[in-house]
């Protein structure tokens, strides 16, 4: 018994989990279903046991007060009759202290004994007999004591019916004392027997209650060791994670100097043989030269953009700073103000607040949003670019956390737009929704843009506008 304890515990808390979830999982919870189950079917019936105790010993104490109170009307009527006697021998009104205090109990005790009784029919029926021999014992003594104040000889034929009814009294209170020994035998015996069963149903519930406990340990045992076991592989992987990111940022490095070296030389040397060589060439050369030139353009300017936005995605060498975002707004307008005025944009904007921010990801952010605008305008139509700003509670949308206040910036156009059904996609990296032929671009500003949102534990969304052409892009950073 003793060594089996050991492996008793070695089994409730074993040092490793070797099941699976959800098989032991569910099985905790079934088992902590069946215990609660239990411990609130033990505690009703405890509940119940309780009441029926609680029951048992009011029956029990007022059988004790029926027993009580009539021996205090029987030593009420001793002390009447004592004080009759001692009056009849010598005609002095002392003697009749025990009688008259006698006389003014007499009937509070007959009441209270009548209301303790007043459920039982057999002991109302004795309490009701015993009223009237009473009252004619009572008689009999008023009638003596009257005699002897008028200096008569006392009546013996009284004196006898007294005895008799004083007997008969003496027997209706021995019967119903006898009556409430009985009752309160069979009330004792079963208050025995209730707590016998209220003291098992306690062992029972005791039982449960530390079997419960014990389920409801292994079940966090269990779970604290999943939990170790799933930090163990966390800690491996954030480690391959690292490693990883490692590389690529070798690979950033390699891509922003090594390949972009032979672009640069293809660059170089197709523009000096279609510089020097321009006569000799044909038409059909020198259209070559030209694909050839702006293909690598084209590569250096992906490149350019997919190291951008490698630099977003490993946002952990960035600080954040409380910036003035009007500011930074305005330095991106100037950085665009050429293609602006060549386009006759229109530029309206609330002041925006200042913002704890990454200044170099939310820069990027507005650039790419402006360079959005101005890129898919309408040809007959000028830019207008409306930007609002206001504070809204994360509550009432359903992608942002409900504790927290957040800056919602609006950017607004009357450009070409977009179809509704691309919304998800738009900020899919390389996403596309037009020919390169008809406009410039990589596909990767919008992923950026959504990327630098979500460094800042924001949300970026889009829609289509409803009342005009354009597009509408929602900023909700944290407050």
């Amino acid at each position: 018994m003793i060594h089996s304890f050991p492996i008793f515990l070695r089994n409730i808390f074993p040092k490793k989990i070797k099941s699976s979830f959800p098989q032991d999982r569910y099985s905790f919870i079934l088992a902590i279903i069946v215990s609660i189950s239990l411990l609130v079917f033990l505690s009703l019936i405890s509940y119940s046991n309780l009441q029926e105790m609680n029951q048992r010993t009011q029956e029990v104490t007022h059988t004790y007060k029926v027993r009580l109170k009539n021996k205090e009307l029987l030593k009420t009527l001793v002390d009447i009759e004592t004080g009759h006697r001692g009056f009849l021998l010598t005609s002095d009104d002392f003697f009749l202290t025990p009688y008259h205090d006698g006389r003014r109990t007499l009937k509070t005790t007959l009441n209270e004994l009548k209301t303790l009784q007043q459920e039982s029919p057999l002991q109302s029926y004795r309490l009701q007999q015993l009223e009237k021999n009473i009252t004619r014992r009572l008689s009999f003594i008023e009638e003596n004591m009257e005699r002897v104040r008028q200096h008569k000889s006392i009546d013996k034929t009284q004196l006898y019916l007294g005895k008799i009814y004083m007997d008969r009294i003496r027997g209706l209170s021995k019967e119903l004392d006898n009556e409430e020994v009985v009752l309160l035998s069979n009330r004792m015996s079963t208050q025995d027997k209730a707590d016998v069963k209220m003291s098992f149903y306690l062992i029972c519930l005791s039982i449960v209650s530390l079997l419960f406990l014990l389920i409801f340990f292994r079940l966090l045992y269990v779970e604290f060791l999943q939990r170790i076991n799933f930090q163990a592989k966390l800690e491996v992987k954030i480690a391959e994670l690292e490693r990883t990111n490692s590389e690529l940022e070798q690979f950033s490095y390699i891509t922003s100097h090594d390949l972009q070296e032979p672009l640069r030389k293809i660059r170089a040397f197709s523009e000096r043989l279609y510089t020097r060589q321009q006569a000799e060439l044909s038409t059909d050369a020198k259209m070559n030269i030209q694909k050839i030139n702006q293909s690598a353009i084209r590569m250096q300017e992906l490149i350019n953009d997919l190291l951008a936005f490698s630099r977003v995605t490993n946002s952990k060498d960035y600080s954040f700073e409380k910036l003035d975002l009007n500011e930074l707004l305005e330095e991106s307008k100037e950085d665009f103000s050429e293609l602006i005025k060549q386009k006759k944009a229109i530029i309206l904007q609330d002041k925006l607040p200042i913002a704890k921010v990454i200044k170099t990801q939310i820069l990027q952010l507005f650039n790419n949003l402006l360079s959005n605008s101005l890129k898919y305008s309408r040809a007959d139509t000028d830019p207008v670019i409306t930007i609002r700003y206001q504070t809204v509670e994360g509550f009432n949308y359903e992608t942002l956390d409900n504790e927290l206040t957040y800056h919602h910036i609006t950017f607004m156009d009357n450009g070409i737009g977009f179809d509704d059904k691309y919304v998800d996609k738009i900020f899919t990296i390389f996403q596309r929704l037009h020919n390169k032929n008809e406009y410039e671009g990589t596909g990767i500003g919008l992923a950026l843009c959504k990327k630098v949102v979500s460094n800042h534990h924001g949300e970026l969304t889009a829609e289509t506008r409803k009342d005009t052409r354009g597009a509408i892009f929602h900023i909700y950073l944290p407050c």
